[in-house]
């Protein structure tokens, strides 16, 4: 009897065992990790920062989290394991995943149990592909320059560009196709920040997204993003602002408009500013009597006060400067600016009317806007 009893007991712990198997919510493989190491389950908050949601201990290569409520939209999961870099990215609703851990590379771990994740899959694969593509292409082109073989540099300028329309293509398809999961906003929100789609065109794909998706919070990012671009875009009156001089006297952008007035987001230690400054003299000394000036908004950093204040004078920009000395800060942030220079033409009621002109385009605009003057 006393056997019995034991075999019973055994028979309902592993048919316990089996059940809560069953309904898991991730069943995870870990192989080569040591018992008691955490696998940790993030969630990304409004702010794009990971919160721990749920904790798991490894035995004998396992893990698993149950499952902490009905979600009625997919959404973005991210695993970390102690003593491994980076995280592993899933997507996650209601039903059941199964996660194969390489403690080695994260990132490569795998996911079975969605077609979303098996589409993402995919995509990261390209991806990763293309990335690759493109550092080759970088550096062979950059052989090519150094050597100066200048046909050999535009040969590969051309590869990189068909490789780079090729790849956006792609993606942009995932997105439109997939508009119904998060993975939608996520893959947007690459093409965004990497460049290979402008605000309007991101703007008419994100408008397809599904109602739930666009309550997720990757989506509500680029949303936010999209409406600090739209607000600055040709057509829309320059929000203003003010700043601080090189003299500590406070200049706000709508007293000092003129017929047409440039904002030049620059900084001391920008290489590319620098080289447009004698260009923007240029044009300075040419037309400002005819009603052009200009407000230079500096985005030194902190403690840059003085290599701010001797590049102004060295490149003779004499002008109207403000800095509040807070690199990409608030002002930089207003005008949705990430890389310097940038530059927003304005009409004399402050509506921009052409952005990031460079060169002899530059001449060109103010010659046909100050051409009676």
């Amino acid at each position: 009897m006393k056997y019995l009893i034991v075999f019973l007991s055994f028979l309902a712990v592993n048919q316990c065992n089996e059940k809560n198997k069953e309904t898991h919510f991730i069943n995870g493989d870990a192989p080569g990790v040591l018992n008691g190491m955490r696998v940790y389950l993030n969630d990304i908050d409004e702010n794009g920062r990971t919160i721990v949601v749920d904790t798991s201990i490894v035995m004998e290569e396992k893990f698993y989290f149950d499952k902490k409520e009905e979600l009625n939209t997919e959404e973005i999961r991210l695993i970390t394991l102690d003593g491994s870099q980076g995280n592993f990215l899933l997507l996650i609703q209601n039903d059941h995943v199964a996660v194969r851990l390489k403690k080695d590379s994260l990132f490569d771990s795998e996911v079975v149990g969605s077609k979303s994740n098996e589409d993402l899959k995919l995509f990261k694969k390209r991806q990763s592909t293309y990335a690759t593509n493109s550092r080759k292409y970088r550096d062979e082109r950059a052989a090519a320059i150094r050597s100066g073989d200048q046909a050999l540099a535009t040969t590969i300028t051309n590869q990189w560009t068909a490789a780079e329309n090729e790849f956006r293509d792609y993606a942009t398809q995932m997105v439109t196709s997939h508009n119904s999961s998060v993975m939608a906003p996520m893959i947007l929100g690459e093409l965004l920040s990497s460049k290979m789609l402008d605000e309007k065109k991101s703007r008419s794909i994100y408008t397809n997204f599904d109602p739930q998706v666009k309550e997720s919070v990757m989506a509500k990012r680029i949303d936010t993003y999209l409406q600090k671009a739209e607000s600055v875009v040709v057509g829309a009156k320059a929000p203003d602002f003010e700043g601080a001089s090189p003299e500590g006297e406070i200049i706000r952008l709508s007293e000092v408009l003129g017929k047409v007035t440039l904002i030049d987001f620059w900084a001391s230690w920008c290489g590319p500013c620098r080289r447009e400054n004698p260009n923007v003299v240029s044009a300075y000394n040419k037309y400002h009597d005819k009603g052009f000036n200009i407000l230079s908004v500096s985005l030194d950093r902190k403690g840059g006060e003085k290599a701010w204040k001797d590049a102004i004078i060295k490149d003779k920009m004499d002008w109207n400067h403000v800095s509040r000395l807070q690199y990409f800060g608030p002002l930089a942030k207003l005008y949705n600016v990430n890389a310097i220079p940038a530059t927003f033409l304005l009409d004399e009621n402050g509506i921009i009317i052409a952005t990031n002109l460079r060169g002899q385009e530059l001449h060109r605009k103010l010659e046909e806007l100050l051409r009676e003057s």
